[in-house]
């Protein structure tokens, strides 16, 4: 049994991850986001923290007792990730698994529409600038960038390649990226100071 934390809890990816850990794993699950109103809470094994990361004590209190955390923002700054990486440091915990987007490293071919790579510097540099600060930091990370997201029911028909490169699919069911989530945050020798892409396998 693991305590998880999921900043950025009212994503789409921050919801859909807290149900497959909630279906799937006898796990504790911390949220925490600016707006909770609309989550639908399980008292016995979910607690919540509403509010901004920059707030440094609502962090610091929602990092009590964690074993891993997942952060999915809609906002990428260098700011509210260090914010993360100075509450972990401060509370001992070591397990980061971070939901980025496909395109930092410029992998994403030409024909598949170029403007999606870091050609287009004010979309993607940001998301770049956040993993090196995480990959310079001392934590146990795992950088996950998915392949365009769909509702697609094949959860379990999906690979993972590494260093920056590009899955042969370029989409991936939203199922099969909380799996590999999940996977990951009871493995923390699986992915560890690494980065994954997540797509399809080959048909």
């Amino acid at each position: 049994m693991a305590n998880v934390l999921i900043i950025g809890a009212t994503s789409s990816m921050g919801e859909l991850a807290t149900k497959y850990f909630l279906d799937k794993t006898d796990d504790n699950i911390t949220l925490m986001a600016r707006y909770t109103g609309l989550l639908t809470i399980d008292e016995k094994r979910e607690r919540v923290f509403q509010g901004d990361i920059i707030d440094e004590k609502i962090l610091d209190d929602a990092m009590k007792g964690i074993d891993v955390v997942l952060v999915s923002l809609d906002s990428n700054e260098s700011l509210l990730i260090q914010k993360i990486v100075d509450a972990m440091d401060k509370e001992g915990v070591k397990r980061l698994l971070f939901l980025t987007s496909m395109g930092i490293y410029n992998e994403i071919p030409v024909t598949n529409g170029a403007s999606g790579n870091l050609t287009d510097e004010k979309l993607l540099a940001p998301y770049k600038q956040v993993v090196d600060l995480i990959k310079d930091s001392d934590l146990n990370y795992t950088i996950v960038r998915p392949s365009w997201l769909d509702d697609g029911k094949d959860t379990d028909n999906y690979e993972v390649t590494h260093d920056g490169e590009l899955p042969v699919d370029d989409q991936v069911a939203r199922g099969s990226v909380a799996d590999l989530i999940v996977r990951l945050a009871h493995n923390d020798k699986m992915g560890s100071h690494d980065d994954l892409g997540i797509g399809r396998k080959a048909r």
